[in-house]
């Protein structure tokens, strides 16, 4: 350095070729040609350091001095720009970017970005990881975090201000969307903002807005580049944002690179704004020119560069790196611009696997090798203040090897230590550091770390529990980890983040099954079930298998536990899952079961809610419309006698609310017409307060008593409990929805639409195995086909629907069923007025047997009108004149007001009958 220095003028830094290699663009440098240096034998290249850093980051700079350049994907690239310019133009283009590891997808998202010229746009990056496959918005979380330049170390006052600033590029609604964000990224907002008082699903759908809100008001006003990469490894709650994102951008100046490999499908292949690249290995004159590139131009050996692209196969990441091996090995020896042999090629000198090239170049780098491996058990990334406490290094030292690491390559940084953070350049890179740790100090290694994180690091463990579980069961410690992986699961369920919640409880389940079987245990085994079953219900419905043996091991944990608080979501559980088979026996011998378990704990609400719950919706389901009201009606009541509300919401999933919407349901069709509308309307009230599933059920069970009394559907509520069961991956309800957002539009008036959104819904419902309330979606696809003119299919529906009740015991709707049978074979292109008559009869008997007074006057009104087309007026007054006398004349219902004019006709009426006689 000394007699470089002594060719330089008077305060000029200079500096030799390897040293301009490593500054890249930090510096503006000027070429003093090549100089002759004491010491050195021959002229060597000088540059004078003359200005400050010409790019916009560190970490961008010496990433763009170290790039080696892009070979072999020329078409990709101008197919790329392409997209670009359509997404420039406000026609917003996703490039979904695929190909195995190694074989360039972050080297051309890199040349992409680096073509478009410097602030003519805005980027923003998300990138996924392995760890956190299951962590609900983990790639939005750590952007939003980069973009604010908030760190951990920052007061909750200062985050704040930080967020707000950011936020205020792309919103005018700071105050309103804070909050949000905030609560994303677990900062306190203390007394600046009230309390959100949303619901988990709420919370959700607003936060999901408030992102693509954001992104938005960016692309408003300078053109964005998105980078998502390894998609593969995204959490299922970020791939429904990115869904909606890609369909949010189609009218903006967007366009996104993701980036994943093979094994990873897409769901957004196909559509009109979504192209995607497949990267395919390089051929064998590009891998050279590649070679070439590595080696600044230098020739190497024949034989060597032959081996080199025999054994890469094509992959560049493994060309890249095994070149540079070879370069650090030791065995060329540079002479007038190519490299030379000193001695034979030894055998197995270029190793046969990018693994052991990368195990190679680690083993050479033996002083620090030590660092990269601690770091490769933290993850692809870690911050310098984690690595720190975990390695237990002094900063010189720390500072010394990360540099070494920087160097080689292995390693890219952002930011400057101690606010640094890491990422190994390659997957494979972290992978091969990883793999070459011992087990037992691999175990050791994730204990340490573990420990770390929950000692030194709390905040951090409490966003993400997750990672501490995972560094807890990678230590071995599977008791400590359980507790972790629950905590994870929980907060998930808090989130309404079913699939992530399956997963961590899922995880806990498998080792809590590995653990001894201990008196202690058990309690903790029998509530993890419970939680792991409240998961798999939200995700996949009441009666998937997998929910259905979730629950059904619970009971089997809960064998010996003789209390009814205990007790109460798996009895809930099981019999939600028959109810929604749609069968009747299984249905009364899990009720009779739970009711002798209420007779063996008479003072317990608990246990007498859950029984009068369970035998009310059978007797319901069966028909049995009075003996179904008594005992909601007293299961309801029995809310009154618990002082501790909190008590029922923990045992029995918010039941008051679910018997208030199937009492309604009886109620209805039994005459009671205010109460019904009274208690379904106040089952909705309190659903916005819920938990997604909770609040997707109080729409779908709101829209089915509305479909049941005729009313039009709120368009709003049906698409709301269609969204809402998208957002959180809940199939059944998509179906529920699906067909009742198509009811909807049918009763409006889209008659097309309409019929073909409700067979849509129909048939998801069979796929998920929902019987539940089967006559009802049947009977109202049969009277939308009669009147799309297709009378004998909808009649085919209603024989197929009566004779299924026979089988399932389904008999709650079937007065409904003749009723309607009845007036479709009135309306057939031959009409069959003696079979309707009979299956009018056969109607109005179900509904006096079922004391179903509502039916009744409907099926009379039915039978009436039949009576009316041949001038049958004096058993039109027998017949409707009795029916109307339970009704209160004012009541507020189209039935009533329709019989009364029928009636009032019909007393006018002489009877053809009686003049014929």
């Amino acid at each position: 350095a000394a007699r470089l220095q002594s060719l330089a003028e008077p305060g000029v830094v200079v500096v030799a070729a390897s040293t301009r290699r490593l500054l890249g663009n930090l510096f503006t440098l000027r070429n003093l040609g090549r100089r002759e240096v004491k010491g050195i034998s021959e002229p060597i290249a000088v540059w004078a350091v003359e200005g400050e850093p010409a790019s916009e980051s560190r970490f961008e700079a010496v990433r763009t001095a170290r790039s080696i350049g892009f070979v072999g994907r020329k078409a990709e690239i101008e197919f790329a720009l392409s997209r670009q310019q359509l997404a420039w133009q406000g026609q917003g283009q996703a490039v979904l970017i695929s190909g195995e590891a190694g074989i360039g997808k972050s080297r051309i998202v890199a040349m992409l970005s680096d073509s478009l010229a410097p602030g003519t746009h805005r980027r923003v990056r998300y990138q996924c990881s392995p760890y956190h496959t299951n962590s609900a918005l983990h790639p939005f979380v750590g952007q939003l975090e980069r973009a604010a330049g908030i760190r951990s170390e920052d007061a909750p006052e200062q985050k704040l201000d930080k967020l707000e600033a950011m936020l205020a590029l792309g919103t005018q609604h700071v105050p309103t969307v804070t909050p949000l964000i905030a609560a994303l990224l677990s900062i306190p907002t203390g007394e600046r903002y009230p309390p959100l008082g949303l619901s988990p699903a709420q919370q959700r759908r607003q936060t999901f807005a408030a992102l693509l809100d954001q992104l938005e008001g960016l692309a408003r006003q300078q053109p964005v580049l998105v980078v998502c990469e390894d998609v593969h490894w995204a959490d299922a709650t970020s791939l429904e944002l990115l869904d909606l994102a890609v369909d949010r951008i189609r009218g903006l100046p967007i366009l996104m690179l993701m980036t994943f490999r093979p094994e990873f499908e897409p769901p957004w292949a196909g559509l009109a704004n979504v192209s995607l690249l497949r990267l395919d290995r390089l051929d064998r004159q590009d891998t050279r020119a590649l070679i070439e590139q590595v080696t600044v131009g230098r020739l190497l050996p024949g034989e060597m560069m032959a081996q080199i692209v025999e054994r890469t196969d094509g992959v560049p990441l493994f060309v890249e790196e095994l070149t540079k091996m070879v370069m650090e090995s030791g065995l060329l020896v540079e002479n007038a611009g190519r490299y030379r042999l000193d001695n034979p090629l030894p055998p197995l000198a270029i190793p046969a696997t990018l693994q052991d090239s990368l195990m190679a170049r680690l083993d050479r780098l033996a002083p620090v090798k030590e660092v990269a491996q601690i770091g490769a058990a933290i993850g692809r990334e870690f911050s310098y203040a984690l690595l720190r406490s975990v390695a237990g290094r002094d900063d010189l030292t720390l500072a010394a090897a990360l540099a070494q690491l920087e160097e080689a390559e292995l390693l890219l940084r952002r930011g400057v230590p101690p606010d640094a953070s890491y990422s190994f350049k390659h997957a494979l890179v972290q992978e091969a550091a990883y793999e070459s740790l011992l087990k037992s100090r691999r175990q050791l290694l994730h204990k340490h770390i573990g420990d770390v994180l929950r000692d030194k690091f709390a905040e951090m463990a409490e966003i993400e529990p997750e990672v501490v579980a995972f560094h807890f069961t990678e230590a071995g410690l599977g008791e400590t980890a359980l507790a972790w992986w629950r905590k994870a699961g929980q907060q998930a369920l808090k989130r309404s983040a079913y699939c992530e919640a399956i997963a961590h409880l899922g995880k806990a389940v498998a080792i809590a099954d590995e653990l001894p079987d201990e008196p202690d245990r058990m309690i903790g085994r029998l509530h993890l079930q419970i939680a792991y079953g409240r998961a798999l219900r939200g995700s996949l419905g009441h009666s998937a298998p997998e929910t259905v043996a979730a629950w059904t091991r619970a009971r089997q944990f809960a064998s010996d536990i003789d209390d009814p608080i205990e007790m109460a979501p798996i009895q809930s559980g099981l019999f939600n899952a028959c109810l929604t088979h749609g069968e009747l026996a299984p249905m009364r011998e899990l009720a009779e079961a739970i009711m002798g378990a209420a007779e063996r704990h008479p003072q317990s609400p608990v246990a007498t809610i859950v029984a009068r719950w369970t035998s009310g919706v059978t007797c319901w389901f069966a028909g049995e419309y009075l003996n179904a009201g008594i005992h909601l009606e007293q299961a309801f009541a029995a809310y009154a006698t618990e002082p501790d509300p909190a008590t029922f919401k923990a045992s029995t999933l918010d039941l008051p609310f679910v018997i208030m919407r199937f009492l309604a349901l009886v109620l209805w069709p039994r005459g009671e017409i205010d109460r019904a509308r009274q208690l379904a309307g106040a089952a909705m009230d309190v659903a916005g307060k819920q938990r997604a599933l909770a609040r997707a059920n109080a729409l779908v069970h709101k829209a089915v008593f509305d479909g049941l009394c005729g009313s039009r559907l709120r368009q709003t509520d049906t698409i709301l409990a269609l969204g809402l069961a998208r957002d959180h991956t809940m199939p059944l309800y998509v179906a529920a929805g699906t067909y009742l957002n198509g009811l909807e539009k049918w009763r409006a008036g889209d008659r097309a639409a309409g019929l073909a959104e409700m067979q849509r819904g129909w048939s998801l419902l069979h796929e998920n195995d929902c019987y539940l309330c089967e006559p009802f979606w049947g009977l109202q696809i049969a009277v939308a086909n009669a009147e799309a003119g297709h009378v004998d299919a909808g009649l085919d529906i209603i024989n197929e629907l009566i004779e299924a009740t026979e089988q399932s015991g389904q008999h709650w709707l079937d007065a409904e069923l003749y009723r309607v049978q009845a007036g479709l074979l009135s309306r057939r292109h031959s009409p069959d007025m003696s079979g309707a008559e009979d299956a009018f009869r056969r109607a109005l008997e179900i509904a006096r047997r079922q004391q179903t007074r509502t039916f009744e006057l409907r099926s009379a009104l039915g039978l009436a009108r039949l009576y009316s087309r041949s001038g049958r007026a004096e058993q039109i007054s027998q017949l409707l004149a009795p029916v109307l006398a339970g009704f209160d004349p004012a009541l507020d219902l189209a039935e009533i007001k329709d019989a009364q004019e029928l009636l009032t006709q019909a007393q006018r009426w002489p009877d053809r009958h009686s003049h014929a006689s």
